[in-house]
């Protein structure tokens, strides 16, 4: 499904004064210090005002005035709106003033560049944008635009969130929703200094929101979406209208029947395709079976394509045309795999999700469109197996960091059930790899390391499986992070299941591993992925600590000593248990070698910002063990 959230920014504007003959607007020096600390933009002025026409009609009125102070900033001076053949843009205006606030450029017809917004990965779409980018690069400069969005069909109302990102900062911002009697809407507000305005004109209501003066947020580590923090109120309709089809949002159920609506008979097959199916399952005993074998079917039948045109934002293509064409978007390919299971006689249902590794909070007491995806919810054997359908590399039942562990609406014959989708525990999301150091007596290493990374693990893993020879072995070096390496030989395997992993050898000649010191010979303990900085002190923090998966590594070290060294000294065993998770590290010397056990487990959670200092003190002293060193010393001396 399309994900229509409209951020809007707006302006409201100065009076003018004068110095000399001209006339002068958003002088820099009229920025209060407060708010330039930490930011690298001031929002000087801003109004967004939506009016609900009918049902399915409204209009958008945007205007923003935003000083960049540095090149950080530099993004938000450019004018990028999209639109739709039911979202027109128009009435666009833009000026660029100087420190002092005289204009110095204007934005005219000819540079606006109309471009297609998602191109690249799109068949059919009708979703484009205007963009204008000033010459002007003189900093601190402002930008002013303004702009008006007609809506012909409403299933998402535009939300008001005014600061979308960390270190932008915001004098004033003010937000209307007209609304008339015969209509009505629902918000729900988040982070706000005050409460909502309400007056009344004739047979019309106005509701005003405002905040002045938001000093800018710094970033801060393990700090969750930008949205936690900042104001915003979103908006839903209590009854919507696309396409001549109305529907309701006012809770799940109503929202999920519209969407069953919408997705009545598009799921019919051929005669031929069925017989196809059954043909493809008729040996297969259990229905998992069958659902593996039909996934992987559709896997190598199909490709993505984004299908973004009119009505087709939300309705899928009906699955005998995916089955003719070979192709599809994400709703109309799990479509397309919710009628072949059918056609296997396997019951599934398709989902909505907001898709991405960190997304946005959801909120689950507010029903309205907060999807932008879809996947399929598949019963079998007393369990859930989720499908991606887009991707052509997944294995079956495999989700990954882009839906797991988040809410979703399943479609069913009810309509619409709030459900949560598969979450990975650390014994899942797990690294575990044996690494052999075999040192010589000039301190030089050859690193032999045998790794297998499962769950959110295979997820990022997997870019190195895919990768071509030359990029393959860029990344790899970059990734084990010893100067003066030398890649000898490397090899991937993926092993596919509902849990997959990336099986990985690496054989790596590292020159100057250990430090010659004397008679000793000074070894680090911990060759890859040693933590060597820990989390910057933040004062005052205000922002959660937040983990937002459990994960598990495990290392097992063995240091081969090299002829005529023994061994001088080992760390002792090391544990480090808090809230946040568990760490260990503890050596044995066997013979001519060492072996060394590292093991970590962060926990998925959310602390108060307090505990932020007990997060730095967990990572000191990890950094700590993982910096150690063995002491060989030569034999005889």
């Amino acid at each position: 499904m399309v994900k229509y959230i409209c951020t809007a920014l707006a302006l409201v504007t100065l009076l003018p004064f004068s110095m000399g003959n001209k006339e002068l607007k958003y002088p820099v020096r009229d920025i209060p210090d407060s708010l330039k600390v930490n930011a690298m933009a001031v929002i000087r002025n801003q109004e967004q005002v939506f009016e609900i026409k009918t049902i399915g009609k409204g209009i958008e009125t945007m205007m923003v005035a935003i000083t960049i102070l540095n090149e950080n900033g530099l993004d938000y001076a450019v004018f990028n709106e999209g639109y739709t053949k039911m979202i027109k843009l128009g009435n666009i205006k833009g000026t660029v003033y100087n420190a002092l606030g005289e204009k110095v450029e204007q934005l005219t017809p000819d540079r606006l560049i109309d471009h297609s917004a998602i191109s690249g990965y799109s068949l059919y779409e009708d979703t484009r944008a205007k963009y204008f980018e000033p010459k002007t690069m003189a900093y601190p400069f402002t930008v002013e635009y303004s702009y008006v969005r007609e809506y012909n069909g409403l299933l998402s109302y535009p939300m008001w969130d005014p600061v979308t990102d960390f270190n932008i900062a915001l004098q004033t911002s003010v937000f209307r929703v007209v609304c008339p009697d015969s209509l009505s809407f629902r918000y729900r507000e988040k982070n706000l200094q005050g409460k909502c305005e309400i007056t009344r004109s004739g047979q019309l209501s106005t509701s005003t929101w405002r905040i002045q003066n938001l000093s800018a947020i710094e970033k801060e580590p393990f700090s969750s979406s930008p949205y936690d923090y900042f104001p915003s109120v979103i908006l839903a309709p209590d009854r919507f209208e696309i396409d001549d089809r109305k529907g309701s949002c006012s809770t799940w159920e109503s929202f999920g029947k519209w969407v069953s609506e919408i997705l009545k008979d598009r799921d019919v097959l051929g005669v031929e395709t069925k017989q196809s199916i059954q043909q493809l399952v008729k040996n297969c005993t259990a229905d998992y079976e069958k659902a593996k074998i039909v996934y992987e079917y559709m896997q190598n039948k199909t490709r993505y394509v984004s299908i973004q045109e009119g009505f087709g934002g939300w309705q899928p293509m009906d699955a005998e045309t995916v089955n003719r064409l070979g192709y599809g978007d994400c709703k109309a390919l799990s479509n397309y795999m919710k009628a072949l299971l059918s056609a296997a006689g396997i019951k599934s249902y398709l989902t909505l999700v907001a898709a991405g590794r960190n997304p946005d909070p959801f909120f689950s007491d507010f029903p309205c469109n907060q999807f932008d995806h879809a996947i399929l919810c598949v019963p079998v054997n007393q369990d859930t197996v989720w499908l991606e359908c887009t991707n052509q590399l997944l294995p079956f039942g495999f989700i990954g960091s882009f839906t797991d562990d988040r809410n979703a609406l399943i479609i069913n014959e009810d309509g619409g059930k709030l459900i949560r989708t598969r979450v990975y525990t650390s014994s899942e999301n797990r690294m575990e790899r044996n690494i052999l150091l075999e040192l010589d007596a000039a301190g030089g290493a050859m690193v032999t390391t045998y790794a297998r990374y499962s769950g959110v693990y295979y997820d990022t893993r997997q870019n190195f499986y895919l990768a071509g020879t030359e990029d393959k072995k860029k990344m790899i070096l970059d990734d084990i992070s010893l100067p003066g390496a030398l890649l000898d030989k490397f090899d991937y395997r993926d092993v596919r299941a509902e849990v997959p992993t990336i099986d990985e050898s690496l054989e790596v000649e590292v020159p100057r591993y250990a430090t010659l010191s004397g008679v000793r010979m000074l070894v680090p303990l911990i060759p890859l992925d040693r933590l060597r900085e820990v989390p910057k002190k933040v004062i005052n923090r205000k922002s959660d600590v937040v983990f937002r998966r459990s994960v598990s590594t495990c290392d097992t070290i063995t240091l081969m000593i090299p002829r005529n060294y023994s061994v001088e000294s080992v760390p002792g065993e090391i544990k480090n248990d808090s809230r946040f998770g568990t760490y260990s590290l503890r050596s044995l010397v066997q013979g001519n070698k060492v072996v060394c056990i590292r093991e970590m487990d962060i926990k998925k959670g959310r602390h108060l910002p307090s505990a932020y200092t007990e997060l730095i003190d967990f990572y000191k002293k990890i950094a700590a063990a993982d910096n150690t060193k063995i002491s060989l010393k030569k034999e005889g001396v």
